[in-house]
């Protein structure tokens, strides 16, 4: 049995705040980065459709201040609480919604601080937040509401980003409508160009308690949202039982398993399903750098597309040779 350190909830990451002005300062020195990494996931789009551009904007800014959180993720949730401020339900611009929730992100007053408006001097307790340097967080300002979701999906752990969205709203179809939004804004980003050899992409460092790279993280969250996975997900192992060690030891693959129980033929449903995984994979390959797939013992490279599949050596087994689980492995 390979063993893998799979998904699991990381509390206290690190958030570093500081004033939108300078964040956007530095954003614009260090174009396409973000803390601790250097990867087109986190990538700065001019605009995104349905996106509008000032949201667009606070979202970027307010994901650098937090290591391993997508902008798009916060796209996903403006998008599914208020259309990125443009609905007039109870509780966006004024008031409060039959749950206590206002504001364009939606939170609680109770976990804001307590009132609408709070001079963020004053020592304030809840995620009232300060997003634009005048000195108050506003639940009803942008910039404040959308910095204080990063704030708040960041102590949650965004090393599971399913689990933080989820302490941001207690129920999973939540979650897999915010992230399935998230995945169609990601979508829109410019594609990568050049693979492995050609340095156009720089190598991420394994991070958090699943020892995996942002790009792989992001990419299996998005999967996993896609697809409402059910069976297991390993990624980080050891032992990467081929030559060389391979990706999973580097943190740079997941393995998505498509039976209940590996060394299993896959049914018709669930070979479906493999294929469905492999196809979107094929397709986001250069917006999410996918380094390669291999599913049902071949192998497709988007630095080799011309070629297609391409059918690999036979390693002896079902696990071995694919046929119970996708593998993927990012740049």
């Amino acid at each position: 049995m390979r063993k893998y350190v799979l998904v699991g909830l990381v509390l206290g990451t690190v958030c570093l705040f500081m004033p939108l002005a300078l964040v956007m300062a530095l954003a614009a020195l260090a174009p396409g980065t973000s803390s601790g990494s250097s990867t087109s996931l986190t990538s700065e789009p001019a605009r995104v459709t349905g996106i509008p551009d000032d949201y667009l904007r606070l979202y970027v800014a307010a994901a650098r201040t937090c290591s391993g959180l997508g902008w798009h993720v916060l796209a996903g949730i403006g998008k599914i609480e208020t259309n990125h401020g443009r609905s007039n339900l109870p509780g966006v611009h004024s008031g409060t919604n039959f749950a206590g929730a206002a504001g364009p992100m939606q939170f609680l007053i109770s976990t804001w601080g307590g009132q609408p408006k709070i001079r963020t001097s004053s020592g304030a307790h809840g995620y009232a937040t300060d997003g634009d340097g005048d000195g108050w967080g506003d639940v009803y300002n942008p910039a404040d509401a959308i910095f204080a979701a990063a704030k708040y999906l960041c102590a949650a752990g965004v090393d599971d980003i399913r689990r933080a969205v989820y302490a941001y709203n207690h129920s999973w179809a939540y979650v897999d409508n915010v992230l399935s939004a998230a995945a169609q804004y990601l979508a829109q980003t410019q594609p990568v160009d050049g693979d492995s050899t050609s340095g156009t992409l720089n190598p991420e460092q394994p991070s958090g308690a699943e020892r995996i790279t942002p790009r792989m993280r992001t990419v299996r969250d998005l999967i996993r949202a896609q697809f409402h996975l059910s069976y297991a997900i390993g990624c980080y192992r050891a032992d990467g039982a081929i030559r060389g060690g391979g990706e999973h030891p580097r943190g740079r693959a997941c393995d998505f398993m498509v039976v209940p129980q590996g060394g299993r033929l896959p049914s018709a449903s669930q070979q479906a399903l493999g294929d469905a995984i492999a196809a979107w994979a094929q397709g986001h390959a250069r917006q999410l750098g996918i380094y390669y797939v291999i599913w049902k013992q071949h192998i497709w490279n988007p630095s080799r597309a011309n070629e297609g599949w391409r059918l690999m050596n036979d390693r002896g087994s079902i696990t071995d040779n694919h046929y119970d689980h996708v593998h993927i492995s990012v740049l």
